[in-house]
């Protein structure tokens, strides 16, 4: 719904607070607050009734609720007890007494809450030292993390402004947690040791106060701009993988709102919790399919049903090949027509064209992906096996070596795992193929796919028995596992001697 009052406007659907038509930034807990009080603008809502809503019944601070009270009056010029719009009704709770209009209108989006996205707060780094230009560089350092960590996709990235409310503090996780609703929060300490910058930084989780992560750095006053990458992307490979699972449970806890963004993330997810198999695969794409009919000119949709298409006509997971390269392709086009600039667009789209065979394509599109974000692993593990398909298996073999080590807790590794093996072996490296191979199917026990990659390498290696131990790996996992799948993965001589074993009827159909 849209609530109007004086010149302001406060959007359920798309989740914003408009004053004379431009936005205003709010942290989640201000505008859910600001919603639930408009919502029962006619009654005065209790602090139980705001503790349960905002904070789910947890036990939080009254300084919280005030702090969380005094944005919201903030937010909407509401500063003085003559022009009061929201009263403290004392003993009781708080009311929104400004004039509203009479009926709020239906909002842009669908009414439904908005969608939960994981949260992560970057806390003020502490000096120790009174140098002014320490403290310029250090508050500098974490301005530029929090640029960095706001283009991970599905992550909420609080202000700079609330963040450093707690500078020259010490919060515990729980406070920071109540305070401003974040699942994450980062902090660090910065000083000098001899000639250098120390910087240490940790990742917490502000439910448990565990560390996830932490790490130190060492680098001489000269290096401090190349660090800040550094820093960025170890923490985006703790923190993405997680959020792709985090985005699929979410997704799925909505799943009955019409929102082409809640279709989309619940199939983003869907095969690093469920695998991949082909009703996988064919539901992603009915998911993809929905997305695009609610919001056709939703880009993400596109790009990652191409996405899906064309995996699952190169490795043979859907059942109509034909028909499947064919709407890949009208998808990836789409995608790009939509945004060319957006390196996860980009990336998918990208990827789809060349394992829909169009390599000459797909190349500008995956390179401009990753000059746009090179933290982007799917892009560079796309390019490396785009590389390897053309015949230039080292220069692919590299990519492929960079994408895993740029994302390594990524859910995708067993099947990037799976190409470079092919690659090397390829290339003539067949220790290291199998090895490569074997690590693979140790990154998902669930699949198959890195078991029928160890079989050709096993079977170049002139190792039947050992091979033949992989397939019927690979048919335990995958029973309804295909004569086409199989040759789409490990190709037609090594699928020809598969068929030879006796597994799955006759394989060379």
């Amino acid at each position: 719904m849209i609530f109007r009052f004086g010149d302001f406007e406060l959007d359920t659907g798309l989740f914003e607070l408009r004053h004379a038509g431009s936005v205003r930034k709010l942290e989640p807990q201000v505008f859910n607050l600001l919603a639930l009080l408009l919502r029962k603008h006619d009654q005065v809502v209790s602090k139980d009734d705001i503790l349960a809503e905002l904070w789910r019944g947890r036990v939080v601070s009254d300084a919280t609720l005030s702090t969380c009270i005094k944005a919201a009056r903030h937010a909407i010029g509401d500063d003085g007890d003559a022009q009061r719009l929201i009263r403290t009704v004392r003993g009781r709770g708080f009311r929104f007494v400004g004039a509203l209009d009479p009926a709020p209108l239906p909002a842009a989006a669908p009414a439904a809450s908005p969608p939960r996205q994981t949260t992560l707060a970057l806390l003020p780094f502490e000096v120790f030292s009174n140098d002014a230009d320490l403290n310029y560089l250090a508050d500098g350092l974490v301005e530029d993390l929090t640029t960095a960590m706001a283009r991970i996709p599905a992550l909420l990235v609080i202000s700079r402004a609330s963040s450093f409310a707690y500078k020259g503090k010490q919060p515990t996780a729980q406070q920071v947690r109540e305070e401003l609703g974040v699942d994450y929060m980062v902090e660090g300490s910065v000083r000098r040791v001899a000639d250098q910058l120390r910087i240490h930084v940790q990742l917490i989780d502000t439910a448990t106060g565990g560390h996830l992560w932490a790490r130190h750095f060492d680098r001489p006053h000269t290096g401090i701009d190349a660090v800040q990458d550094e820093i960025a992307l170890a923490i985006g490979q703790v923190l993405e993988p997680a959020l792709v699972r985090v985005s699929y449970h979410q997704a799925r806890v909505h799943a009955n709102d019409r929102n082409a963004w809640q279709r989309y993330q619940q199939a983003s997810g869907l095969l690093a919790v469920k695998g991949w198999h082909p009703d996988t695969f064919a539901e992603a794409v009915s998911l993809l399919r929905q997305s695009i009919s609610i919001d056709p000119a939703y880009s993400p949709a596109h790009a990652y049903l191409a996405l899906i298409l064309a995996l699952g006509h190169r490795i043979g997971l859907l059942h109509d090949r034909d028909a499947a390269r064919t709407e890949g392709l009208r998808a990836a086009d789409a995608a790009l027509a939509l945004d060319d600039t957006d390196s996860t667009v980009l990336g998918f789209a990208g990827c789809a064209l060349a394992d829909l065979g169009q390599a000459p394509r797909a190349m500008p599109v995956l390179e401009k992906a990753i000059e746009q974000d090179p933290s982007n692993a799917q892009a560079w593990a796309a390019q490396g096996a785009a590389k390897i398909v053309s015949g230039a298996y080292q220069a692919g073999i590299a990519d492929l070596r960079h994408g895993i080590k740029i994302s390594p807790l990524d859910n995708r590794l067993a099947v990037w795992g799976s190409f470079l093996a092919v690659g090397l072996m390829l290339d003539g490296q067949l220790d290291e193929a199998i090895d490569t191979a074997r690590t693979a199917c140790r990154r998902d026990p669930r699949n198959h796919i890195p078991h029928l990659t160890l079989a050709a390498t096993l079977l170049t290696a002139g190792k039947p028995e050992n091979a033949r131990t992989e397939v019927a790996e690979a048919y335990r996992l995958h029973p309804q596992l295909s004569p086409t799948e199989i040759k789409c993965l490990i190709g037609s001589r090594a699928s020809a001697a598969v068929a030879g074993m006796g597994f799955g009827g006759d394989a060379s159909s």
